[in-house]
């Protein structure tokens, strides 16, 4: 390409401007970077139903932060949680109008009471009819005052009952003012119940979160130093893991960078280099973020984590340029037509490598390939447009140990003896043990890293509370509300048999159905029909006739209609989130805790008994999700080497291209059984290691079969491009994050064996091929 320098420069410069500036433009500013790891998965495709159920179900979870308060004296520590619910108010934490909303719904109740009587209830009044209910008003007649005088219109404490049977999220523990209370083992705690108004995932919401706590942390102690304070919440959860890639982003990327850069100058002892490559990695991960986020909006957190694993790469294509220039036979001008070759052959085929990651499926792969496909080509851009009119002198860097004992290396792996084939059959036996370890997991869980201490305050306020969190949740489907509610009564009714001591929690429990609610106020109208029955059951057990008037007034005064839903939501607008938009239809979202783990099959069950009822698990799903993209990914790794050896097959001939697949395929096969031995389990970002295993093992040769071993910086252009690897992959094996972790340790064993054994790609001869 005979172009003049500053016409490469405009072309490199304005094609990069341009990318960056597009990718402003499509920015989102309020989260350039996304720590929503949810995000990162695919969209539900069953039902749209099911993805707003999930949703809804993930949001109310994900929004609440629990913060327990602990100590010997309830006064003080009940100063102490104020002090907290203050600190955590100031920070812009937000507490529910619960007992503003608890008022006007019990006030509707009221209202109604003579609609809520349950089906046990109701058969019972049906049955007896008048002396029945005479009965239970001397009976509730017989209860302590307060009880009669909180609710005066219900003398046979029918919606008493009612009310005490109403769902609590925290059954042992008590309201105490704006909290809830219980005393166990001497110790008094106390319930703050915050919410976050923003995403707990994102960025802004989860570092609010984590500072209010901080701040309540301290509040509390400054009141109570012997008060035990505890907080959990997503959205701890999620600042935790950001601040831990970030720590770890930092740490990858400088450490990678320094080892890369101290290489670079014992090889080439010169500052040229340095620049060239600095300029060329800061434009391909410039390159790379842009690319993202023009497609997506906005660059995850853990495609930069993985990105800074590019420097490793994309340095290749410098290292073969720089090999050439600085220890090799061709004039400066020269430099690039010989390495050409090397250089398009390996970027081509490393851009279909990646590229084939945008038809696993799973948005998290999807940004990784376009941030590596971008930044590769970047880098390819660089080498090709600007290293030719910057290195125009002849080097005067004089050759050196470490630039020749790479060649001997690979001329002595070259060379006609047993061992050429001994060494690679042995380390396969090795490997066939550990192949027979393997074993795959696709849990989510098995991917994240959290501070221990989060996790065990996570689990003793759980257990504090009595409350583990459910396996899942119910999704009630109907034609409309009535019929969605009388099916999740039918759901109830079962779970209550196999599951006596579990807390149903649903619309149901709030709003009995219309059905149900016409047969209380029926059994009603049958007891009011005849005064004079009702007045001489009541002088039967000595009850005043002047109640059972007062009483059959107030049935003739209250209304003798069901409590509809939209009453019910007037008076309590979070009942609404039981309700899911299902189109002209109607679906309730209901759920079932308990003190101790529930086995899902006996709740998959119990739905499947109910027309119309489904159980949804979603960690169960999103696990599945997993194993069919880790599926998905491994066919692709199959096709997409398919295509590169057809690529080869095309550019060397048949039996050149499968003696340059043996070596990858060779690498492929040691990195799996090291894991096995290792019993490290494949997941989807191992796959993702064995795609760039592959790659890399391709990349190195090609380069050889360009070169040949009688050619010195072919020898080290390989020999630096594993090093660097080894130096940016491999540091990722140090990870505390389980899938960094797997995919560092795959690439670092993958990459060692795919440069050792890069030399049986050539003839075993002298290693020069004619």
């Amino acid at each position: 390409m005979h172009l003049p320098a500053a016409a490469r420069w405009t072309i490199w410069l304005a094609s990069l401007g341009v990318l960056c500036g597009f990718a402003w433009t499509r920015l989102d500013v309020q989260h350039p970077i996304n720590t929503n790891i949810l995000s990162l998965l695919p969209g539900e495709r069953e039902s749209p139903v099911i993805a707003a159920a999930t949703e809804r179900s993930r949001d109310a979870f994900a929004r609440q932060l629990l913060v327990l308060v602990s100590g010997e004296d309830t006064l003080q520590t009940r100063s102490a949680a104020l002090a907290a619910q203050q600190a955590l108010l100031a920070a812009g934490l937000h507490m529910d109008d619960s007992g503003r909303e608890l008022g006007r719904l019990l006030n509707t109740y009221q209202t109604h009471h003579f609609a809520l009587l349950n089906a046990a209830q109701t058969a019972r009044l049906d049955k007896d009819g008048e002396n029945a209910f005479a009965t239970d008003v001397a009976v509730s007649m017989a209860s302590p005052a307060t009880m009669v005088n909180v609710f005066e219109s219900d003398p046979g404490g029918y919606l008493n009952r009612f009310i005490s049977e109403l769902p609590r999220p925290y059954p042992d523990f008590l309201p105490d003012g704006p909290y809830l209370t219980a005393v166990r083992d001497h110790q008094r705690y106390y319930l703050v119940n915050m919410e976050l108004r923003g995403s707990a995932f994102a960025e802004q919401g989860a570092t609010l979160a984590a500072h209010a706590v901080r701040d309540a942390e301290a509040a509390v102690h400054k009141v109570c130093a012997g008060c035990k304070f505890q907080a959990t919440g997503a959205s701890l959860f999620t600042n935790a893991a950001r601040d831990d890639a970030q720590h770890e982003i930092q740490w990858l990327t400088i450490v990678s960078t320094l080892l890369i850069m101290a290489l670079i100058a014992f090889v080439f002892r010169s500052l040229a280099p340095h620049v060239l490559a600095a300029l060329q990695l800061v434009a391909s991960i410039l390159a790379a973020s842009a690319a993202v986020i023009a497609c997506f909006g906005s660059i995850q957190i853990l495609t930069l984590v993985f990105g800074t694993t590019l420097l490793g790469i994309a340095i290749d294509y410098a290292f073969l340029y720089f090999a050439e220039y600085w220890f090799g036979d061709s004039a400066p001008q020269s430099v690039m037509r010989v390495v050409r070759p090397g250089l398009f052959m390996g970027l081509l085929t490393g851009v279909v490598a990646f590229a084939f990651l945008l038809l696993a499926g799973f948005p998290a792969l999807n940004q990784i390939a376009v941030f590596s496909v971008a930044g590769l080509l970047e880098a390819g851009l660089v080498v090709v447009l600007i290293f030719p009119v910057t290195l125009t002198q002849p080097s005067h860097v004089a050759v050196h140990p470490a630039v020749v004992w790479p060649q001997r290396f690979i001329k002595l792996a070259c060379r006609p003896n047993r061992w050429r084939y001994l060494l690679p059959a042995l380390a396969l036996l090795l490997a066939i043990p550990g192949w027979l370890r393997l074993h795959t997991s696709d849990d989510v869980r098995d991917l994240q890293h959290f501070p221990q201490q989060l996790t065990q305050s996570d689990q003793q306020i759980r257990n504090t509370l009595g409350q583990i969190p459910p396996p899942g949740y119910f999704l009630i489907e109907a034609s409309d509300l009535e019929q969605a509610l009388g099916r999740e009564e039918t759901l109830f009714a079962r779970l209550r048999q196999t599951l006596p001591d579990a807390t149903l929690l649903g619309l149901s429990r709030f709003l009995p159905s219309v059905m149900q609610q016409r047969a209380s106020l029926s059994a009603w109208k049958r007891i009011f029909a005849s005064p004079p029955a009702l007045d001489r059951a009541f002088t039967h057990l000595g009850l005043p006739v002047e109640l059972a008037t007062r009483i059959e007034s107030e049935w003739r005064a209250a209304p003798h209609q069901p409590l509809s839903a939209q009453s019910l939501f007037d008076a309590a607008p979070d009942l609404k989130t039981f309700v899911i938009p299902a189109g002209s239809n109607v679906a309730l979202l209901a759920s079932v805790n308990s003190r101790a783990d529930i086995n899902p099959v006996a709740l998959q069950q119990a739905a499947a008994a109910v027309s119309g009822v489904s159980f949804v698990a979603p960690l169960t799903r999103i696990t599945d999700t997993f194993h069919r993209i880790r599926v998905r990914a491994s066919w692709l790794v199959i096709i997409g080497y398919l295509l590169i050896s057809a690529l080869l097959v095309w550019r060397y001939g048949r039996r050149e291209a499968l003696r340059m697949l043996y070596p990858p395929l060779l690498a492929l096969g040691v990195t799996l059984g090291a894991l096995g031995w290792l019993n490290v389990p494949v997941n989807i970002f191992v796959v993702v290691a064995l795609i760039l295993i592959l790659g890399l093992g391709r990349d190195y040769t090609v380069f050889l079969r360009e070169g040949g071993a009688r050619l010195q910086s072919s020898a080290l252009a390989v020999t630096l491009s594993a090093l660097t690897t080894l130096c940016s992959f491999g540091l990722l094996a140090l990870s505390q994050i389980p899938a960094l972790h797997a995919f560092g340790l795959a690439t670092l064993i993958g990459i060692l064996a795919s440069y050792l054994s890069a030399p049986l790609s050539l003839p075993p001869t002298d290693g020069v091929l004619e």
